[in-house]
């Protein structure tokens, strides 16, 4: 939710707080109710992420700013400061308040960037982010100065986000003697429309797109051109993945602009960004041929703020609306091979497993598939099989899906070494696979299946990671490990203590604190020696293979 600053709604503490962004320290206080920060001058900093120069000076000058907005409340806030230059241009502070955590964290290690990536540090609300976290957002470019004068209707999203313009709505309510109905409404509900216009309502800000060219002043100029109930690609262009069978222009996309698709979707065309829900299920036949919708499963106004999800029914249940086949139903054990109730039998963690990341966690791809091998080279997250059975290997994964549902592979997938998927994952994928991985070691439905004491010495590598964010998913994964209950290991902690909290992670678990200690037997598939203590240099040898390329997720 993006709304003004107050008191009642702030989350941070300007307390005289400082923090380190970018080798900038940043200082935050109060006054009374105004917030400010002292830090360097932003439009200074801006010019040089815009222009994509090297790293900004050190010596940029320092000045104080208010504090004028909030964005976000569930999991974390971020906040936005006016241009000293430029009146109504609003940019981030480049820091960001962990609600879990109840911490300041530098944005670039809340958010799965590349080094190399220069946004890493700030953005602009009023050509951006205003799109999907105001209603009725007009960035308001004014031609003859190139200044903007940004309005919204309302900060946040609000009634007339998903049912267009209420004006008409709210007057004939006002006209009718209390109690009588109209025969219409005048005004959208996505539960009438179509379920493709219906999804279309969601897709305006949970989808990838980018303003068609003949369109693009327009919103520069006028604002936010869709509304719920038209055709959303009239005035906006959403990227497909290219296929097999996909048109040219789908590839043309991709060779045009390569990095926009690595930086939202996995090599094999999977949606890989949370929060792009749209454009994953507009590739599943359920929606296509289906008739699907965003609101099969979620509600907005009958289901839990945080995942919206319906009240009146699981989303298991959702399925089974058109897959009510006995396989599917009385007989489910014959098609799942696990037992009814379990998690091995919820068609969501199998079909649409957690390989899409945002916020700090693994999210449910919407894209809805079966689950197929892939080795960790390949950059493709685990499959929906090794997630739940997070103790076995990618060759035993592969011989059950060949025995039970005859999906043999034409080229045979043969790992490195013959060890647990997640873990190799871990240990040896880039950036967005080690914290699909890390989020499900400390998975409640993984760590029944295949948990226990080996989790703890592997999670514990992930401390020392170059994204901070994958430190995050680690440390709050570690907290669930048996033998290590609520161990809280803090994720910007310098390293010599995120090392100090290895060993003692490790010395409970009956290693060394020395990687590179000998190995005296042959260590089993989740790298443990027949008397329980972690294989150490096996481990060691795995992370010197380490994908170290640079990602960014655009969540």
């Amino acid at each position: 939710m993006t709304q003004r600053m107050d008191p009642a709604t702030v989350l941070g503490p300007f307390d005289g707080t400082e923090i380190e962004s970018g080798g900038y320290r940043y200082r935050l206080t109060r006054e009374g109710d105004r917030f400010l920060s002292e830090g360097p001058d932003p439009d200074l900093l801006m010019y040089w992420v815009q222009g994509r120069k090297t790293n900004p000076p050190p010596n940029l000058p320092r000045i104080q700013l208010p504090v004028v907005m909030a964005t976000g409340s569930h999991h974390y806030q971020t906040y936005w400061v006016p241009s000293p230059r430029h009146p109504g241009i609003l940019q981030t502070l480049p820091l960001v308040y962990l609600r879990e955590t109840r911490q300041w964290a530098p944005r670039e290690a809340a958010f799965v960037h590349g080094p190399d990536d220069p946004e890493r540090f700030v953005t602009q609300w009023n050509h951006h982010c205003i799109q999907c976290h105001s209603t009725g957002g007009n960035p308001g470019l004014d031609t003859p100065s190139g200044e903007l004068r940004t309005q919204v209707a309302e900060l946040g999203i609000s009634c007339e986000s998903c049912h267009g313009p209420g004006g008409a709505h709210v007057d004939l309510r006002r006209s009718l003697p209390k109690g009588e109905k109209p025969d219409t409404e005048r005004i959208i509900n996505p539960a009438d429309l179509s379920p493709e216009r219906s999804s279309e309502v969601c897709g305006q800000c949970h989808g990838v797109f980018l303003h068609k060219d003949d369109f693009a002043f327009e919103f520069a100029q006028h604002g936010i051109l869709y509304r719920p109930g038209e055709v959303l690609e009239r005035t906006r262009h959403y990227p497909r993945f290219p296929r097999e069978g996909s048109p040219e222009s789908a590839w043309a996309d991709l060779r045009q602009n390569p990095q926009f698709f690595r930086n939202r979707w996995w090599p094999d065309g999977q949606m890989m960004a949370g929060g792009r829900e749209f454009s994953a299920q507009r590739e599943t036949g359920c929606h296509v041929r289906g008739g699907m919708s965003c609101l099969t499963c979620h509600s907005m106004h009958s289901s839990d703020p945080d995942d919206q999800l319906r009240c009146d029914r699981s989303p298991v249940a959702s399925c089974l609306e058109c897959h009510r086949e006995e396989a599917y139903t009385r007989n489910l054990s014959a098609h799942t091979h696990h037992r009814p109730g379990s998690s091995g039998s919820d068609c969501l963690n199998c079909h649409m497993p957690h390989t899409a990341y945002a916020l700090f966690k693994a999210i449910r791809n919407h894209q809805i598939s079966s689950p197929t091998v892939s080795p960790v080279e390949r950059g493709t997250p685990p499959n929906a099989c090794n997630l739940c059975h997070i103790d076995r290997t990618l060759e035993w994964t592969q011989d059950w899906l060949a025995r039970w549902y005859n999906r043999k592979p034409a080229a045979p997938v043969v790992s490195r070494e013959p060890i647990s998927a997640v873990a190799d994952t871990l240990l040896r994928g880039n950036a967005a696979q080690r914290i699909i991985a890390a989020w499900h070691l400390g998975w409640e439905p993984a760590l029944k299946v295949g948990g226990g004491s080996w989790v703890a010495p592997v999670l514990s590598t992930a401390l020392l990671d170059d994204y901070g964010a994958v430190r995050f998913v680690a440390a709050r994964s570690l907290q669930v490990q048996p033998g290590s209950p609520g161990t809280r290991v803090d994720f910007l902690a310098p390293e010599r203590d995120r090392r100090r909290a290895i060993r003692e992670i490790l010395s409970r678990q009956g290693g060394t604190s020395n990687l590179t200690a000998e190995a005296a037997d042959c260590s089993d598939e989740r790298l443990r020696f027949p008397d329980g203590r972690p294989d150490l240099k096996r481990i060691q040898s795995l992370l010197e293979s380490q994908n170290p390329s640079s990602v960014t997720i655009s969540e």
